[in-house]
C-alpha cells in the first residue's frame, strides 16, 4: 500500500508506481485441518439385466500440511466421528430374457498320458429356441490325462477270518500320486491293481471263488453299475494260487456287477460371469448359481462342489489422487492467490481450484 510519513495509507497516485514492491506471500499454520470421507463416482451396475450392485471407492483424506493432502487411514475419519459414506448400492435393469446356463466341467476322461475329452450340459433359461443358438457355449473340449506318476500302495495284510474256503485276509488297496494323496482308482491303471482281498486258512486249500472289494459306483449320481473282480484261487503249501475258472465251476461264481445308486443327479448351472464392478483396482464380479433336477429347480446338489457367484477381479491399479468430482472451485481454497503465485501445476490446487485454473490455462 501507498502510505505518508506517519503511516496513513493515501491514495497510489501519490507513490512512484515503479518502485512498487511486489506482492509476497507466505505460508502460515492455522488450526489441525478435520479429515474427511471423500468418494469416487458410481460404477456401472454389475449386471446388465435384474438386480445387481454399483460400487464406488471411500477413502479418508486429509490436509496434513499446507499443500499436502493426502490419503490417510480409515480409522483417521472413524475416530472423528464421521459416518462412512456407502460403497455399495443396489440397482436394478430391465428383466433378464433369455441366457445361456452352464454345467460344471467334468473330469477329462483321458487316462495318464493320454487326451480325453471334458462335457458339461449347456441348457437355455428359458424355452431352448428363445436362447441365441449362435452364441451358445461349447459343451465338450479337448484335455489331456493326468501325467503317469499314480501308483497303487497296497496296506499290510489283515489277520485270517476263517478256515480255507471261507477264510480271508483283506487289505487297502488305494491310487495315489507322487505326493501321497488318495486320488480316484479311475487315474492308475486297472489291469495292474494290486488284490485287496486273498485266501488264507491250512496250508493247502483248493481251487474256489475268491471275490475283490467292490470298485466305485460307475455314476457320479443317480443310477449306475458297479463292478468286482472274481478270481479262482487257493493255496498250495500255503501259497496262493490262481486257478483257470472251469476248476471252481462247481460252486455257484459269484456276481461281478451289480447296481448302485447315488445322490440324485441335481447339477449346478452358473451364468456367464458379469463385468467388473470398478473400472480401476480391485472390484467384483457375479453370476448366477442355480440347482436343477432335470428341468426342475432343486435342493439336492452337493453344497462342496457349489461354483463360485462372486469373484474378485483386479484391473489397472487406480491413480493416487483425490477422486475426480464436478470441476467447480472449492469454496475453501484461495484460487485467486493459487493463479496469482502459479499454483495451478500443484495437482491438489488444480483439483481445489479446478474451474479458475482450466480457465487460465492456454
Amino acid at each position: 500500500m501507498c502510505v505518508r510519513y506517519d503511516g496513513v495509507e493515501v491514495d497510489e497516485t501519490y507513490c512512484d508506481a515503479l518502485t512498487r514492491p511486489e506482492p509476497t506471500h507466505e505460508f502460515c499454520a492455522g488450526r489441525d485441518c478435520q479429515p474427511r470421507w471423500e468418494t469416487s463416482r458410481w460404477s456401472e451396475c454389475s449386471r446388465t439385466c435384474g438386480e445387481g450392485y454399483q460400487y464406488r471407492t471411500v477413502r479418508c483424506w486429509k490436509m496434513l500440511a499446507p499443500g499436502f493432502d493426502s490419503s490417510v487411514y480409515d480409522d483417521l475419519c472413524e475416530s472423528a466421528g464421521l459416518a462412512r459414506p456407502m460403497e455399495r448400492k443396489a440397482c436394478k435393469n430391465k428383466a433378464c430374457g433369455p441366457q445361456w446356463e452352464l454345467s460344471e466341467w467334468s473330469e477329462c476322461s483321458a487316462r495318464c498320458g493320454t487326451q480325453g475329452t471334458m462335457k458339461r450340459e449347456v441348457r437355455c433359461s428359458v424355452e431352448a429356441p428363445l436362447c441365441d443358438e449362435s452364441r451358445k457355449p461349447s459343451s465338450e473340449k479337448a484335455c489331456s490325462g493326468p501325467p503317469c506318476d499314480r501308483r497303487w500302495t497296497a496296506s499290510d495284510w489283515g489277520p485270517c477270518s476263517g478256515a480255507c474256503g471261507e477264510g480271508r485276509m483283506s487289505r487297502f488297496v488305494a491310487c495315489r500320486n507322487l505326493e501321497g494323496k488318495v486320488i480316484s482308482d479311475t487315474q492308475c491303471d486297472p489291469a495292474a491293481k494290486p488284490l485287496a482281498v486273498h485266501p488264507c486258512g491250512d496250508k493247502n486249500c483248493p481251487a474256489h471263488w475268491v471275490e475283490q472289494e467292490w470298485d466305485q459306483c460307475d455314476a457320479s449320481c443317480g443310477r449306475g453299475m458297479k463292478t468286482r473282480v472274481i478270481l479262482c484261487a487257493g493255496l498250495e503249501n500255503g501259497v496262493y494260487r490262481e486257478y483257470p475258472e472251469k476248476r471252481c465251476e462247481a460252486s455257484q461264481k459269484p456276481e461281478e456287477q451289480a447296481a448302485c445308486f447315488k445322490r440324485p443327479c441335481s447339477t449346478w448351472f452358473t451364468t456367464s460371469w458379469s463385468q467388473c464392478s470398478k473400472t480401476c483396482g480391485a472390484g467384483v464380479r457375479l453370476r448366477e448359481v442355480k440347482c436343477y433336477q432335470g428341468e426342475a429347480l432343486a435342493q439336492g446338489c452337493d453344497p462342496a462342489s457349489k461354483p463360485e457367484a462372486r469373484q474378485t477381479c483386479q484391473l489397472q491399479p487406480c491413480p493416487t489422487e483425490a477422486p475426480e468430482e464436478d470441476c467447480e472451485d472449492k469454496a475453501t481454497a484461495n484460487c485467486v492467490l493459487v493463479l496469482k503465485v502459479k499454483l495451478c501445476s500443484h495437482w491438489y490446487y488444480r483439483k481445489a481450484c479446478c474451474r479458475s485454473c482450466r480457465l487460465k490455462s492456454p
